[in-house]
């Protein structure tokens, strides 16, 4: 079953809470939320579960409601690239393409709304707002490619994990300085910031011996200096 998207300012206060924090919904009225509700439902993936792999038929729009997602892709010789993070709010799938370039695997239990591709597209043509809060994602996904090219050409080894930290911090619900839950694994790091496993160790070596991080379990991370942080993560 389907669950309307009400928006916090217009939602009444008995209602199950939806997530309202994607750009999809902006500036949208009730109505045209009703009717984007019918071409959409939700799903889960548990940890580790492929939402969908590479070359699979593109017939879905997801965005994210709950949970850490990874966007991999891997090349023919079997080489992986993680390709982002993905976390509440975020959109993967859009795409003009008959099958998706790459694979989105859940990092945590995760939940999805999901639209069918072309009912999307379809009701975007008759609603102006839809179509430009489609435009805004994927102005935004550029981006963030935009940033990722850049930090893997310009930036040492250490610094592209500061890079790292400061998304997460910016964007993974709950973090804060003091705690920054790390839901992907040395080798998914790596195969983010394009480094090998032992130059993310050496890197967060560095970084601990220079009292500007603190690594309290293998999935906790604390920022000590953030001045420092993130003027190595800045773009």
């Amino acid at each position: 079953m389907s669950t309307i998207f009400i928006p916090k300012h217009i939602r009444p206060v008995h209602s199950q809470p939806a997530y309202s924090g994607s750009v999809l919904f902006n500036d949208m009225t009730p109505n045209e939320l009703e009717q984007l509700d019918m071409c959409a439902e939700q799903t889960k993936c548990g940890s580790g579960e492929y939402l969908f792999r590479q070359h699979d038929r593109s017939v879905n729009v997801f965005n994210v409601i709950s949970g850490t997602v990874s966007i991999e892709r891997v090349s023919n010789n079997g080489r992986r690239q993680i390709l982002g993070f993905l976390f509440p709010g975020d959109f993967v799938g859009v795409t003009s393409s008959p099958c998706y370039d790459y694979a989105v695997r859940s990092l945590t239990k995760a939940e999805f709304y999901r639209f069918n591709r072309k009912k999307l597209y379809d009701l975007a043509e008759e609603m102006p707002h839809l179509k430009t809060n489609l435009t805004e994602i994927n102005s935004r996904i550029l981006n963030r490619t935009i940033d990722q090219l850049y930090i893997l050409g310009q930036k040492k080894a250490h610094e592209r994990l500061c890079f790292l930290f400061m998304h997460l911090l910016e964007r993974l619900p709950g973090a804060r300085p003091d705690r920054i839950e790390l839901y992907m694994t040395r080798q998914d790091i790596a195969d983010f910031l394009g480094l090998t496993t032992e130059t993310v160790s050496r890197s967060l070596a560095k970084l601990k011996q220079d009292k500007l991080i603190a690594v309290p379990s293998l999935n906790h991370l604390q920022i000590l200096d953030m001045e420092a942080v993130s003027e190595m993560a800045s773009t």
